[in-house]
């Protein structure tokens, strides 16, 4: 008994072959036209880029250079792919099955009314559910809900209040700005240094390459200037 064929939403590439036959044609005609194509009867079937699709299963051709496409389009190659993962995603559960653990064995959560099949491990994994909170915890969830209601939420709600410019329409918004004294006068300190001692200072910080290139920088400056006065 052969397999019945399941057709999908048809690809770019099966639409494009199909597209090729109806051309020009009426409804009713393109439908005649395509129930032939589907049966397979209207193309040569002895051409080799004629092919049936692995996804949609619908016929189309290939116009890849090779000629060695399986699917009519990238979405139905995406939609290939997607489908083998999960066959072997399933294969692989089938052969490998997930080992149960010892709630999933002993505990019937499907039924109506849930029950425990071992008395034992019903103790040993409700424990873990049932436990009480100590007293101090009790007060401090009380606590923390009691917080919640006087400040309306976990968080304080955002006020954005609308400042023109102007302190008539906005809720008597007020700005301070802090005091400084800046006018009162400060020690003046005047430090007089020779030649050698300002040259000395510069060698102790900076080397010599980065000395020589200031100096060059500082004539070529002088340079420009004297030519920008001149002219």
């Amino acid at each position: 008994m052969t397999p019945k064929t399941i057709y999908r939403d048809p690809g770019s590439g099966a639409i494009e072959f199909a597209k090729s036959f109806i051309r020009g044609l009426t409804e009713e005609s393109a439908l005649l036209v395509i129930k032939h194509l589907v049966a397979g009867t209207l193309h040569d079937k002895n051409d080799k880029r004629i092919k049936t699709c692995v996804y949609c299963n619908y016929f189309f051709r290939d116009q890849t250079r090779p000629g060695n496409a399986k699917a009519c389009s990238s979405e139905c190659k995406v939609g290939f792919d997607t489908l083998n993962r999960a066959k072997r995603r399933a294969e692989e559960a089938l052969l490998k099955p997930k080992k149960k653990g010892r709630r999933e064995e002993y505990y019937l959560s499907w039924f109506e009314y849930p029950f425990w099949l071992n008395e034992y491990e019903m103790i040993k994994q409700s424990w873990k559910q049932e436990a009480p909170y100590s007293p101090e915890k009790l007060a401090q969830i009380a606590a923390a809900k009691e917080r919640q209601k006087l400040i309306g939420g976990k968080q304080k709600p955002k006020r954005c209040v609308p400042y023109k410019g102007d302190e008539k329409d906005s809720g008597k918004v007020f700005i301070h700005f802090p005091k400084h004294n800046y006018r009162k006068p400060s020690n003046i300190v005047v430090s007089n240094m020779s030649r050698e001692e300002i040259d000395n200072y510069f060698c102790s910080r900076y080397s010599m390459e980065h000395l020589r290139l200031e100096r060059q920088r500082a004539m070529n400056l002088a340079t420009a200037k004297r030519y920008k006065g001149k002219e």
